[in-house]
Formats: C-alpha cells, sequence, structure tokens
C-alpha cells in the first residue's frame, strides 16, 4: 500500500509528485502526518463534542449510503468550527485536488465519519457512481436521472473510462485499523471504467487503508472503497472533504447552508470560491450575465411591468 512520509507543514514538492503518481497510478495514497497532534486533538474533541449533541436530537439514521444507520455522519462540518475550515483549505490537499480535478473545482462535502462499535461494513461503492456511462453510436443511452447508487446494471465492461471528476480526503482523527473499521479500498479500479458488486461481504477482495491520527487518505472518486466493520468497543472517528468539478452538483449545498458568520470569520476568497460563489463560465450566476461571484443578500430581480422602473 503506498505510504507518503509528510509532515505537520505543507507538503514539498517531493512528497506532491509522489502522492500524484500514487494517484494517478493507484487510485489512492497516505500521507501520514498532515495535520498536527495539536490540530488532531481539537478536532477530536469538536467532532466528538458535536457528534454527542447531535446523537441527543436524533439517533443515527440510514440513508442512501449508509443503508442501516449503523454509523454517524455529521455534515456541513463548515459551520460546526473553523477547526473544521482548516482543513477544507489545507495547501497540499488543494494542490492535489488540482492535480485530478484541474484548476477550478467545488467543495463537494465536509463531513464528520463515526463508526460506531457494531458498525457494519458499508458496500463497496465510488462516489461518482451517478457518472453517465458512454454508449458506442447506435445504442440508446441510460437516461442519466434514471441512475440509482446501488444499481449499476452494467453488462459488460465499458470501452472507455470517465475521467475523475470527484477527489476526496479522508482525514483520520483516530487511528483507522481494520479492527475499528478503516476504510476499505480496492488499488487500481478508479481505471476499470467499472462500477463495483455493492454485495455485503465483499465478493470483491478489497485491503483496509490504516495509519495514525493524523493520516490524510486522498483518494480518486471513481476508487471502490467502503467502511468497513467496527469490532471494537470505541468508536473510530474521520472526517471526508470532498471536491468536485465546478459542472457537478456537490453533495452538500454549500452555498445555501454556509452561515454568514462562517464567512464574516473566514475572508480568505478560496473558501468563497470553493463553497460554490464563484461564478464558473458564466454557470451558478443569478440574473446578471456579467457577475463573477454571487452575494446571497443580492435583492433578485422579480416580476417587472412595463415602466416600473421609471
Amino acid at each position: 500500500m503506498p505510504v507518503i512520509d509528510g509532515s505537520i507543514r505543507p507538503a514539498g514538492a517531493e512528497t506532491l509528485a509522489a502522492a500524484a503518481r500514487s494517484l494517478d497510478e493507484q487510485g489512492f495514497c497516505l500521507i501520514e502526518d498532515l495535520i498536527a497532534p495539536e490540530l488532531v486533538a481539537a478536532l477530536e474533541r469538536r467532532l466528538d463534542e458535536q457528534a454527542r449533541a447531535e446523537r441527543e436530537i436524533a439517533p443515527p439514521a440510514a440513508d442512501d449510503a449508509q443503508l442501516d444507520g449503523s454509523n454517524q455522519y455529521v455534515y456541513a462540518l463548515v459551520n460546526k468550527g473553523d477547526v473544521f475550515v482548516d482543513l477544507v483549505l489545507h495547501p497540499t490537499i488543494l494542490a492535489l485536488a488540482e492535480h485530478v480535478l484541474g484548476r477550478d473545482f467545488l467543495l463537494s462535502a465536509s463531513d464528520g465519519i463515526l463508526a460506531h462499535p457494531g458498525g457494519s461494513l458499508m458496500p463497496l461503492h465510488s462516489d461518482q457512481w451517478w457518472m453517465p456511462a458512454p454508449v458506442p453510436r447506435g445504442r440508446h443511452h441510460r437516461p442519466v436521472g434514471n441512475i440509482a447508487r446501488f444499481n449499476p446494471e452494467q453488462e459488460a465492461a465499458p470501452a472507455y473510462v470517465a475521467p475523475p471528476v470527484v477527489f476526496n480526503v479522508m482525514w483520520m482523527i483516530s487511528p483507522f485499523a481494520e479492527q475499528n473499521g478503516a476504510t476499505r479500498v480496492v488499488p487500481g479500479t478508479h481505471l476499470s471504467g467499472e462500477l463495483p458488486d455493492p454485495a455485503v461481504p465483499h465478493r470483491t477482495p478489497s485491503v483496509p487503508a490504516t495509519g495514525r491520527a493524523g493520516t490524510a487518505m486522498v483518494f480518486d472518486g471513481r476508487l471502490w472503497h467502503a467502511t468497513g466493520a467496527n469490532r471494537t468497543e470505541r468508536s473510530r472517528l474521520g472526517i471526508i472533504t470532498a471536491y468536485c468539478g465546478p459542472q457537478f452538483r456537490p453533495m452538500e449545498n454549500c452555498t445555501i447552508a454556509v452561515l454568514d458568520a462562517v464567512l464574516e470569520r473566514n475572508p480568505d476568497p478560496r473558501l468563497r470560491d470553493l463553497l460554490g460563489f464563484k461564478v464558473w463560465q458564466g454557470y451558478g450566476k443569478l440574473d446578471d450575465p456579467a457577475e463573477r461571484m454571487i452575494d446571497r443578500r443580492r435583492q433578485v430581480t422579480g416580476p417587472m411591468t412595463p415602466g416600473a422602473a421609471s
């Protein structure tokens, strides 16, 4: 398994080059000690505190990804502590995201994932399962609105491989081990052009991506992966920061979800870009074609009658 020695500082050129090669060839890599122990401890405290408070409101529930609700997701972390914003803007991660996605991309999600004791094995999946597959000329395509997460309906191996349009980071806030539900991966499957069999137990052999707290697992969105089963008595804490191409719909509606106070406390313009406030080649605008950065507070033009402006 490719493991790269990182540091608590932004990774240097040599580490970035090795990570990029591993992403291209294996679909993932591990960068150790990318965040300092002090930051790891702060993230653990804040995530655990937030998760406990949210469990008091409502217990973890099943969703489209975690079918039985055995694990817990804490969504929209940018609203739940500035310490989480640091991960979204980590320079090493943004550099690798640019390697995979190009110079323009969006934040798709920033979520805590807690694999609780007894948490079950997740089906193998790709995070761009919704990507329409190319079809030969003369053959009817599958309607894009009919694509389902765990129903790939693939008849044969495709002739082409779609490009990556999703880039993910799993931050190991707890040590990740096979016993406590470390993310399982199938190396090289990002180049298969196929979606995995979602059966549990997995019919395709997978390996756990293990590492100490502070490690970042970065991976291509096409890679087959799944949360492992937690067979210990302690919860395993991780944070996912996911990015996607500017043409695609993020997992979270970050532009609407982000609190005004978060934007006021974090003036870095790159954060607004990632959250979807930047208009991309005419897409994402309100009602002014010359607009380059949207403002949620701006009055949008409604119905008008002749002479209304006079």
